[in-house]
């Protein structure tokens, strides 16, 4: 499955970065919409876009 996630600063304010996130559908695991907000926290992590207190994150629904 793909997703698109924006990753915002201060709450939901401010756009930091949108990232393609796609994760395995199979038998075993069937990702929710956290799943992918998570992977796309933990990506803005490995590239530095800030401390995981002062950012969220979203799933566009079109």
């Amino acid at each position: 499955m793909k997703r698109l996630v924006d990753v915002y600063k201060n709450r939901g304010r401010d756009l930091v970065w949108t990232y393609v996130i796609i994760l395995r559908n199979d038998a075993d695991f069937h990702p929710a919409q956290v799943d992918f907000e998570i992977e796309a926290l933990r990506l803005s992590q490995v590239d530095k876009r800030g401390s995981l207190n002062e950012l969220s994150a979203k799933v566009r629904l079109n």
